[in-house]
């Protein structure tokens, strides 16, 4: 069982029953008990005792399940929109029943539902389980634990497609659900989705669909969403029709209201009934879920972002109403081939509805290439904290904002609680599920400093052209070659100094010295085969690159397009050279730290292989490690290749496009 890393609020919480009691006490015994006395243990002793402690826990939920007998228990699954129907169908069952269970948030694991089922009693009505497929085989041991009656659909979508490869894996996971169902069960199916319509023919039972087709035996029409109201629609059971309103945001969640009150028209609920529940229903937190602060309306849609919900979200935003639309964009997940054109694409969707495009993360600067001409702001910061500075300057009362991220990957949601308290943790590797704002480490420094990055990326290409006319500078055909690395001593010979080191090879050729530009780099400026030349080796660490760069660039006026960044790539083997004319930053600190700090990826480079570290090696400690001396030869004969490639850029006057 994976150790438990979520609060056990909520449903279980604030109830006095053996059940809880137990499941609590086992579980948290197992959480914080059991790893301590293991880790004590040799590996194999420890992982045998482990098993043998789980597997009495799973059988003490097999023995109290079995006492359930007259509570109805409904198992819900799908690509998205899981806990929102979860909730929609216990608000809708809490109307005619006298009450029930469900597992609160989106608790889904194994060790979820031992504590679901054993805070279960046998006066309880209904329990409700959202049971995730995050991999194949990962339903099994819930559905043992569960035994549900009901089964519920969802839907079919790319979610954890890189576990399954494809859709169909996916659907045949997900309709184990079905095929678990006792012949008395009842299935409750997308009819909108061939591949959970499909799901018919795994169950004898009783079957029914819900959809906006008119097919579907209950089915939806006449939908609504445009900010700022919320979502309604007509549903339709055999002869009978209700308006149905909710507090949902966007078109897309009519899918989880059908399919609530088809469960709760399936198990008696009178649909009118149904449609009234419905309406009490708050957006669940972190899906498209609106906080307002100090006039403006933040759209949080940041529990998970897989690319499959992107589109949705922006249907929403293009129909809403407000002063300025504005997004901002952390890690996306779950799609297929290259991450930069994937980046790209959801970067000019944006634009093309949006006032003012963000995406932060470590993927940040792959969107670049999507930056356009044009009145919308487009940004991209690697540190979220970055993000949250520029954002409180252009934040205004009146604008919609929407947030959309990965709650493991970006806490997003730290952009809000910035505007009402002072943020300390900007961390960005957690992986706490918990919101951050009970998080009893949001006002413990951690995480980046904020750079200044931020407070001067305005000026850009076009700024800087305008100061080139007041700063006596460089002439505007100038080659600027800005060699990557570490000033520290003792990191001449590592991979992350070979940047350094080809601008060294170029200068002596030229036979002309570095001179100190204070304390911001080391700088050659001369002429040389008829062109106007200046070399940087910026002093400072490799994450904070681009805040010393664009100062220099903002006091000698010159351009991205004027660059050619040289430095070291982990992808390319040893002894390989590589020219482009621009990109991503590729996993590189200090390359990100520059697109980040002029928020444009038009740098030619000219990137030198350095090769990938041992098993067991951090990346970290083997770009800072001299090479070996069997490795000199193929080093100094890419430091060549890599020489003459600038010197080629020089000659030819390429700029990039």
């Amino acid at each position: 069982m994976k150790p438990v890393e979520h609060d056990p609020g909520g449903s279980y919480a604030g109830e006095s029953n053996w059940g809880r009691d137990l499941a609590k006490k086992l579980v948290g015994f197992g959480k914080m008990r059991i790893p301590k006395m293991l880790g004590k243990l040799s590996g194999g002793v420890g992982w045998r005792l482990r098993q043998l402690y789980d597997q009495a826990l799973y059988r003490l939920t097999f023995i109290h399940r079995r006492s359930l007998s007259n509570t109805v228990f409904i198992g819900v699954t799908g690509s998205a929109g899981k806990t929102t129907t979860k909730d929609l169908i216990a608000s809708v069952l809490e109307r005619s029943f006298s009450k029930g269970r469900k597992n609160p948030g989106s608790l889904n694991w194994p060790e979820d539902m031992v504590r679901m089922v054993l805070s279960t009693r046998q006066s309880d009505a209904f329990c409700i389980a959202e049971i995730s497929a995050h991999r194949p085989g990962a339903m099994d041991l819930p559905l043992a634990l569960v035994r549900p009656k009901v089964g519920v659909v969802t839907n079919i979508g790319s979610d954890h497609i890189s576990a399954y490869k494809n859709r169909d894996a996916i659907a045949d996971e997900k309709g184990k659900l079905i095929r678990s169902l006792p012949s008395g069960g009842v299935a409750i199916l997308n009819a909108d989705d061939p591949r959970v319509l499909a799901m018919r023919s795994l169950f004898a039972g009783r079957t029914v669909t819900y959809g906006l087709s008119s097919d579907a035996q209950l089915h939806g029409e006449a939908i609504h969403s445009a900010w700022p109201k919320r979502l309604s629609l007509t549903a339709t059971w055999h002869d009978e029709s209700v308006q149905v309103t909710t507090q949902l945001c966007g078109v897309h969640w009519a899918p989880a209201v059908l399919a609530a009150l088809a469960t709760g028209v399936a198990l008696g609920v009178p649909l009118r009934v149904a449609a009234q529940a419905v309406a009490d229903v708050p957006a669940f937190e972190g899906r498209m879920a609106p906080v307002e602060v100090d006039g403006i309306t933040f759209i949080r849609d940041d529990w998970k972002a897989p690319l499959s919900t992107i589109e949705p979200a922006f249907e929403f935003m293009r129909s809403a109403q407000a002063k300025r639309r504005v997004v901002v964009l952390g890690t996306i997940s779950d799609y297929q081939g290259d991450s930069t054109r994937r980046y790209v694409e959801i970067g000019e969707s944006a634009l093309a509805f949006a006032d003012c495009v963000v995406f932060v993360g470590p993927r940040a600067s792959a969107s670049l290439r999507a930056k356009r001409d044009g009145n919308a702001e487009f940004r991209a910061f690697a540190s979220l904290r970055d993000a949250s500075t520029y954002l409180r300057a252009y934040l205004k009362a009146g604008d919609l904002v929407l947030l959309k991220g990965s709650h493991k990957a970006d806490h997003i949601q730290r952009l809000i609680i910035q505007l009402k308290t002072e943020v300390q943790c900007w961390r960005s590797d957690c992986g706490r599920l918990q919101s951050c704002e009970t998080c009893e480490l949001l006002h413990v420094p951690s995480g980046p400093q904020a750079t200044d990055a931020v407070l001067i990326s305005s000026f850009a290409s076009a700024e800087l052209a305008q100061a080139a006319e007041a700063v006596t500078g460089l002439h505007p055909s100038t080659v600027v070659l800005v060699g990557l690395g570490n000033p520290e001593a003792g990191r001449f010979d590592t991979p992350h100094n070979v940047g350094y080191r080809a601008l060294d090879s170029l200068a002596q050729r030229m036979a002309q010295p570095w001179h100190r530009d204070a304390d911001l780099a080391l700088v050659v400026q001369c002429r040389w085969q008829g062109a106007t030349i200046l070399m940087i080796k910026p002093l400072a660490p490799m994450n904070e690159i681009g805040p010393v760069l664009i100062k220099l660039a903002k006091k000698l006026a010159f351009e991205v397009r004027q660059c050619i960044l040289v430095h070291d790539d982990l992808d390319l083997p040893i002894g390989s050279v590589r020219a482009r004319l621009r990109g991503g930053d590729g996993g590189h600190r200090g390359v990100r730290s520059i697109l980040q700090s002029f928020q444009d990826d038009k740098f030619r480079r000219v990137k030198i292989g350095v090769g990938q570290p041992e098993a067991g090696q951090s990346v970290i400690d083997y770009v800072l490690t001299p090479f070996p001396a069997t490795q000199h030869a193929a080093v100094e004969a890419a430091n060549r290749t890599a020489v003459d490639r600038i010197v080629e850029l020089i000659r030819q006057g390429v700029t990039a496009p």
